[in-house]
């Protein structure tokens, strides 16, 4: 085990403001089936993973539109509405903060890699990251596979190891590595719901740059 300290990045609702842009590309699919609109609040309140259980909560039925053609449709509309979605407040800083520290910092997403890697490219913030990890569809199933994968390819202790992220996924990814584990409550899922054990629940990141600032470790 080497000393060096990792930060494990989530990227949509944690680096990446977006959530509007979710919630808009669902809505246009909703009108096109008249189903009724939602708004941030209730998809925070409904958002999960797997997606496919989001999706039946908003009323789609698989057996007339399967998943996978949801899943296209979705992305299309997507892509075209986050292309102005901006980093969250705080952000760089954080991510600044980390890289004077010299911590390692990476992005294990649920985002397709191409797209992943697209979106922190347009966002000049490539260079925070020793790497960019996505799946290799567009379907948002789980990322725990990756990131165990890349865990016991480096070789960093847990216990040096901070997973950062939005989602009740995130905590259980975090879980299984056996990290410390900070979620925001900024993004995509309304954490109060869930009972989680061993995790820091902070505003949004200029909160927790503030916080980091005055810690050893986050």
């Amino acid at each position: 085990m080497n000393g060096k300290k990792l930060i494990i990045w989530d990227w949509n609702g944690t680096l990446l403001n977006d959530v509007s842009a979710c919630v808009n590309a669902m809505n246009i699919m909703l009108d096109a089936r008249n189903i009724q609109n939602i708004d941030e609040m209730y998809y925070k309140n409904i958002f999960t993973f797997p997606v496919q259980d989001y999706y039946k909560a908003l009323g789609f039925d698989f057996e007339k539109e399967p998943f996978e053609e949801l899943s296209i449709e979705y992305i299309r509309l997507y892509k075209k509405l986050s292309e102005n979605s901006p980093l969250q407040e705080g952000a760089i800083e954080i991510l600044e903060f980390f890289k004077q520290k010299a911590y390692m910092q990476v992005i294990i997403s649920a985002s397709e890699q191409k797209a992943l890697e697209k979106q922190v490219v347009e966002r000049f913030i490539s260079d925070y990251f020793d790497t960019l990890i996505g799946l290799d569809n567009i379907h948002a199933h789980s990322k725990l596979h990756n990131a165990l994968s890349y865990v016991n390819k480096i070789k960093i202790s847990p216990q040096n190891i901070c997973f950062i992220g939005d989602t009740y996924q995130d905590y259980e990814v975090a879980k299984a590595i056996g990290c410390k584990c900070i979620l925001l409550d900024s993004g995509h899922m309304e954490l109060s719901k869930y009972q989680m054990d061993k995790v820091e629940i902070v505003g949004n990141l200029q909160s927790l740059y503030h916080k980091c600032k005055n810690i050893a470790w986050v």
